[in-house]
């Protein structure tokens, strides 16, 4: 019998498990193939959801289901100690859990996520409110039900991190959530962000620097925090800037997961060196890499791991029983990116294709809030 691992669950996680079995099923049926995924959370959470539920415009019980449900019952999943990764070793073909087994397999799909490292940053944490965490983000939706005016400062810690896109969407969210609350003109919001402008790629960034323009948002960059001080309210730059604040969104630093760095699979922050084409791990080529873990230079979002998943299932099916071809993954990326609480636009791209993002629309804002309400039965089961 041969096994395939998908260690770590979640939406990567769960895409591409579903995707293989789909694509081995004969092989499931037969016994030939084992397919179990390891993950130490038997919830999962639709990441995405949860900066619309900051701003009251998603319900908490909407974003969380178990993660037994979504999986196809071919699956095998294991949780809690059983399902908790401490080590894993290519070299031996082995994942290491906290029960203290150690899982031989034939192939290998890491799918650990990334991990917050807010200690990067003193006073960071116990300042700032942020959409990347659920409790947090409940926090959040509180704190602006309360604000009154002042200034609000959105901060993006370090690149790369889980949603390019994410702090776009806070800051022209809660524009539009303040002018609907009649509190806009009491209140000055300012961006901040590590490199120059307000986005990575630079169509979206002259895109957006027009949209923060009109809007009356004050963009400091590039601004590299180094230091916030919580009871003050100051938060500081590498750079030399210092912003008072009376409340403080912050993106944290991601890094690949801990598991990762204590591995010693991973480069500096613990991202996996990968082929950006075939998606295996580099130097093991019966190991894949998929969504938030990898190194590749191309957006950590949802979008880009369901598309990922097309190529990692393929390639474990032919890689178990041939004659179907390797795909190829081509970068590609679908972000769409909410610019208030009732419009948005959307940016595709590839390793080859730029984007041309459309002008901000209901239509589109729409199309994200079914993207969204699709992902339970559609995405995450991988139906199509």
């Amino acid at each position: 019998m041969k096994r395939i691992i998908i260690a770590g669950g979640n939406i990567a996680g769960t895409i591409v498990a579903n995707r293989t079995v789909q694509k081995l099923s004969e092989e499931v049926k037969k016994g030939e193939v084992e397919i179990v995924v390891l993950n130490k959370s038997d919830e999962h959470v639709y990441l995405p959801g949860q900066l619309l539920m900051a701003f009251g415009l998603e319900t908490p019980s909407e974003l969380v289901k178990k993660e037994k449900e979504l999986l196809d019952p071919r699956i095998k999943f294991l949780h809690g100690e059983k399902g908790t990764i401490t080590k894993i070793d290519p070299a031996n073909h082995t994942v290491h859990t906290a029960d203290g087994v150690a899982h031989s397999y034939d192939y290998l799909v890491i799918s650990t996520g990334v991990d917050y490292t807010w200690e990067e940053i003193p006073g960071y944490q116990a300042a700032a409110h942020t959409t990347y965490e659920f409790d947090a983000a409940l926090k959040m939706r509180e704190a602006l039900e309360k604000f009154q005016g002042g200034t609000i400062v959105v901060n993006t810690a370090r690149l790369p991190h889980r949603c390019p896109v994410a702090p776009l969407e806070t800051t022209l969210i809660l524009d539009d959530y303040l002018r609907k609350r009649g509190i806009r003109d009491k209140t000055k919001i300012i961006y901040t962000y590590p490199t120059q402008g307000v986005f990575g790629r630079p169509i979206t960034n002259k895109f957006m620097l027009h949209i923060f323009e009109q809007r009356g948002i004050e963009v400091h960059s590039p601004f590299t925090v180094t230091s916030v001080n919580p009871t003050e309210k100051i938060i500081e730059s590498q750079e030399g800037d210092k912003i008072k604040f009376d409340m403080l969104i912050g993106i944290p630093p991601n890094m690949g997961a801990k598991v990762i760095g204590d591995s010693g699979i991973g480069d500096r922050r613990r991202w996996i060196p990968t082929d950006k084409f075939t998606l295996r791990m580099k130097d093991h080529s019966n190991v894949y890499v998929i969504g938030d873990t990898t190194d590749l230079p191309v957006s950590k979002a949802g979008s880009t791991a369901d598309f990922e998943s097309y190529v990692v299932a393929n390639n474990l099916a032919n890689d178990i029983k041939g004659n179907l071809g390797m795909k190829m993954y081509g970068g590609d990326v679908l972000c769409y990116i909410a610019t208030g609480t009732d419009q948005a636009t959307y940016i595709r791209f590839s390793y080859t294709m730029n984007e041309s993002p459309p002008p901000p629309s209901y239509i589109h804002w729409w199309g994200k809030i079914m993207y969204n309400k699709m992902y339970w039965t559609v995405t995450a089961k991988a139906v199509v």
